[in-house]
Protein backbone atom coordinates (compact mmCIF):
# COMPACT_ATOMS: atom_id res chain seq x y z
CA UNK A 1 0.00 0.00 0.00
CA UNK A 2 1.59 3.63 -0.94
CA UNK A 3 2.16 6.02 0.74
CA UNK A 4 -0.55 8.60 -1.14
CA UNK A 5 -3.10 5.74 0.98
CA UNK A 6 -1.63 7.30 3.83
CA UNK A 7 -1.84 10.61 3.06
CA UNK A 8 -5.79 10.14 1.78
CA UNK A 9 -5.97 8.98 5.42
CA UNK A 10 -4.20 12.06 7.34
CA UNK A 11 -6.53 14.26 4.96
CA UNK A 12 -9.37 12.92 6.01
CA UNK A 13 -8.87 13.01 9.90
CA UNK A 14 -7.76 16.58 9.31
CA UNK A 15 -11.12 17.95 8.04
CA UNK A 16 -12.73 16.72 11.33
CA UNK A 17 -12.56 20.34 14.00
CA UNK A 18 -11.98 18.04 16.93
CA UNK A 19 -8.89 15.54 15.15
CA UNK A 20 -5.77 17.37 17.15
CA UNK A 21 -7.52 17.98 20.29
CA UNK A 22 -8.44 14.21 20.42
CA UNK A 23 -4.76 13.49 19.52
CA UNK A 24 -3.47 15.40 22.65
CA UNK A 25 -6.59 14.13 25.23
CA UNK A 26 -5.26 10.58 23.95
CA UNK A 27 -1.31 11.26 24.55
CA UNK A 28 -1.78 13.18 27.54
CA UNK A 29 -3.37 10.62 29.22
CA UNK A 30 -1.30 8.01 27.72
CA UNK A 31 1.66 8.21 30.48
CA UNK A 32 2.07 10.17 33.43
CA UNK A 33 5.23 11.74 32.25
CA UNK A 34 3.57 13.56 29.59
CA UNK A 35 1.22 15.63 30.89
CA UNK A 36 4.04 17.86 32.81
CA UNK A 37 6.01 17.90 29.48
CA UNK A 38 3.12 19.75 27.98
CA UNK A 39 2.46 22.20 31.40
CA UNK A 40 3.17 25.40 29.73
CA UNK A 41 2.21 24.49 26.24
CA UNK A 42 -0.12 27.19 24.09
CA UNK A 43 -1.86 24.23 22.37
CA UNK A 44 -3.59 26.52 19.77
CA UNK A 45 0.07 26.45 18.29
CA UNK A 46 0.54 23.23 18.96
CA UNK A 47 -2.34 21.34 16.89
CA UNK A 48 -0.80 23.97 14.37
CA UNK A 49 2.82 22.62 14.32
CA UNK A 50 1.23 18.77 15.27
CA UNK A 51 -0.56 19.40 12.02
CA UNK A 52 2.21 20.64 9.88
CA UNK A 53 4.84 17.98 11.62
CA UNK A 54 2.87 14.96 10.36
CA UNK A 55 2.24 16.83 6.65
CA UNK A 56 6.11 17.24 6.25
CA UNK A 57 6.83 13.39 7.82
CA UNK A 58 4.76 12.25 5.35
CA UNK A 59 6.23 14.79 2.41
CA UNK A 60 9.78 13.70 3.81
CA UNK A 61 8.81 10.14 2.89
CA UNK A 62 7.76 10.88 -0.24
CA UNK A 63 11.21 12.11 -0.94
CA UNK A 64 10.48 15.95 -0.90
CA UNK A 65 13.33 18.32 0.14
CA UNK A 66 11.27 20.07 2.12
CA UNK A 67 9.41 17.38 4.61
CA UNK A 68 13.34 16.42 5.27
CA UNK A 69 14.32 20.00 6.19
CA UNK A 70 11.07 20.28 8.46
CA UNK A 71 11.84 16.69 10.18
CA UNK A 72 15.98 18.28 10.47
CA UNK A 73 14.44 20.77 12.54
CA UNK A 74 12.12 18.95 14.42
CA UNK A 75 14.67 16.17 15.31
CA UNK A 76 17.02 19.10 16.79
CA UNK A 77 14.31 20.51 18.90
CA UNK A 78 13.54 17.28 20.25
CA UNK A 79 16.88 15.82 20.40
CA UNK A 80 18.40 14.49 23.41
CA UNK A 81 20.12 17.82 24.70
CA UNK A 82 17.16 19.81 24.14
CA UNK A 83 13.74 18.25 24.66
CA UNK A 84 14.91 14.78 25.30
CA UNK A 85 12.17 12.93 23.21
CA UNK A 86 13.25 9.31 24.06
CA UNK A 87 12.20 6.01 21.57
CA UNK A 88 9.34 5.16 24.63
CA UNK A 89 7.55 8.52 24.55
CA UNK A 90 7.98 8.72 20.24
CA UNK A 91 5.98 4.66 20.90
CA UNK A 92 3.66 6.28 22.82
CA UNK A 93 2.85 9.25 20.36
CA UNK A 94 2.66 6.90 17.19
CA UNK A 95 0.01 4.79 19.44
CA UNK A 96 -1.51 7.72 20.21
CA UNK A 97 -1.76 9.26 16.72
CA UNK A 98 -3.20 5.80 15.23
CA UNK A 99 -5.52 5.27 17.95
CA UNK A 100 -7.05 9.18 17.00
CA UNK A 101 -6.67 8.61 13.08
CA UNK A 102 -8.76 5.10 14.07
CA UNK A 103 -11.50 7.54 15.33
CA UNK A 104 -11.87 9.64 12.98
CA UNK A 105 -10.93 8.21 9.57
CA UNK A 106 -13.85 6.07 9.25
CA UNK A 107 -11.95 4.28 5.80
CA UNK A 108 -9.16 3.31 8.16
CA UNK A 109 -8.89 -0.54 7.58
CA UNK A 110 -6.06 -2.89 8.63
CA UNK A 111 -4.33 -2.46 5.75
CA UNK A 112 -4.20 1.36 6.49
CA UNK A 113 -3.49 1.20 9.79
CA UNK A 114 -0.57 -0.79 9.07
CA UNK A 115 0.72 1.53 7.17
CA UNK A 116 0.28 4.38 9.14
CA UNK A 117 2.59 2.72 11.62
CA UNK A 118 5.55 1.69 9.07
CA UNK A 119 5.19 5.69 7.99
CA UNK A 120 5.40 6.27 11.58
CA UNK A 121 7.85 4.50 12.52
CA UNK A 122 10.39 5.37 9.92
CA UNK A 123 9.67 9.39 10.40
CA UNK A 124 10.80 8.38 13.98
CA UNK A 125 13.33 6.81 13.32
CA UNK A 126 14.37 9.27 10.85
CA UNK A 127 13.99 11.70 13.71
CA UNK A 128 15.94 9.83 16.44
CA UNK A 129 18.96 9.03 14.17
CA UNK A 130 19.25 13.40 12.97
CA UNK A 131 18.64 13.91 16.96
CA UNK A 132 21.84 11.94 18.08
CA UNK A 133 23.95 13.77 15.32
CA UNK A 134 22.36 17.05 16.45
CA UNK A 135 23.57 16.08 20.32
Amino acid sequence: MPIRDVIASYGRCCVHPAFFDRFYEIFLASDPVIRPMFARTNFAKQKALLREGVSMLLMHLEGKPVGTACLDRIAETHSPKRMNVTARLYELWITSLVKTIKEFDGECTPEVEAEWRRALHAGVHYLMMQGVKAA
